[in-house]
């Protein structure tokens, strides 16, 4: 992904709400007019970045870097990148992959120094401003977020990069009415940007405000085959209440790449369409495809619990605990757990007829 909307900024959206499903699935950014390879890196997908990315091919370092990245090799492709500032220090699209990269790995400080080093290099370089601003929400510091942008839009007025990262940390902040100007400044800006419609239709939903769908309708129409971008979308059809788009989305989603999560959102989606089979049949295929994604087990649970099949059910909360002893469910799958086990014991008819 080029510098449409920051990396950062849709690991906002899984970091302060309920993590969209498949996250940010976006490659490094662009370095030295070379694109990036994987799926995900479509010219659907984003627009132009605003700051150009230093000329030339990208060194064999950088390259390195953003094949590893695509792989998921994390702690290779963070090497690959500190190789490639140590031999250019001054290629600063170099360093805004390594900050992503850090990102990836968890280590907020050194992202940061990453991103202040290609703003040494270029201040007006408003991917590194968007990118520091939304690891700085995703932090919980929020001044700073806010003086990052008010800064990188006084010298890129026209970044919807940098309006959309205002708008997240105006959102973060309580300030609805403002945060909703900087989305739509940030869509006006960059409408062929299906992050930008997917950041405002988030938000529209966390707020309870009517009005995602045709931002994600957009948004979707503007995506080919990235995977987690389109998973995010069908994650937020759910929370909108648009069932029907969301169960579509997921089959488009599940032929690219089966698996429990999208399984499990798409069963999800169908209990919103009040389609009990099709949601059990998800549940029982989310376990079958991927029997350690845990939430699959609590949903399927709960569906079973419906069809009074307590035992099994209890047998599921029993395994989500098992996978996920911490997770956000886990409270409620121990309350359901000890209410299926009650219900099985009370159940006459799961016992079965003692002989004459």
């Amino acid at each position: 992904m080029t510098f449409s909307l920051a990396r950062g900024q849709a690991a906002v959206l899984v970091t302060l709400v309920l993590a969209a499903c498949g996250g940010s699935s976006t490659p490094p950014a662009q370095t030295g007019g070379a694109t990036p390879g994987g799926a995900s890196a479509t010219p659907d997908s984003t627009s132009a970045p605003s700051n150009p990315a230093p000329a030339g091919p990208p060194s064999a370092e950088v390259a390195a870097g953003m094949k590893a990245f695509d792989a998921g090799n994390f702690a290779e492709a963070r090497t690959d990148f500190e190789s490639a500032t140590k031999k250019n220090p001054n290629d600063y699209m170099a360093f805004v992959n390594l900050g992503q990269t850090c990102e990836k790995l968890g280590d907020s400080a050194s992202a940061e120094s990453a991103y202040k080093s290609a703003l040494a290099l270029k201040p007006d370089l408003d991917a590194a401003a968007a990118e520091l601003a939304a690891l700085y929400v995703a932090d919980g510091h929020i001044d700073d977020a806010f003086a990052v942008c008010k800064a990188g839009i006084a010298k890129a007025p026209g970044s919807a990069p940098l309006h959309a990262s205002m708008g997240i940390a105006l959102a973060a902040h309580g300030d609805q009415n403002q945060a909703t100007q900087e989305f739509e400044q940030a869509i006006k800006l960059a409408p062929a940007d299906p992050m930008m419609h997917l950041t405002f239709a988030h938000w529209l939903n966390a707020w309870h405000v009517r009005g995602a769908a045709p931002h994600l309708d957009a948004a979707l129409g503007m995506v080919q085959n990235d995977y987690g971008l389109i998973a995010s979308i069908g994650f937020e059809y759910r929370m909108a209440g648009e069932f029907d788009s969301c169960v579509k989305t997921f089959d488009r989603a599940i032929k690219m790449k089966d698996g429990g999560e999208v399984r499990t959102e798409r069963a999800l989606c169908k209990l919103g369409q009040k389609d009990e089979k099709g949601a059990l049949d998800d549940l029982q295929g989310a376990i079958a495809a991927e029997a350690g994604y845990a939430p699959a087990h609590y949903y399927l649970g709960g569906r079973l619990a419906s069809a009074k099949r307590y035992k099994e059910a209890a047998t599921e909360y029993a395994k989500y605990l098992e996978l996920a002893p911490s997770g956000s469910l886990a409270k409620q799958a121990t309350d359901r757990l000890k209410m299926a086990q009650d219900a099985a014991k009370n159940d006459k008819s799961a016992v079965a007829p003692k002989k004459k």
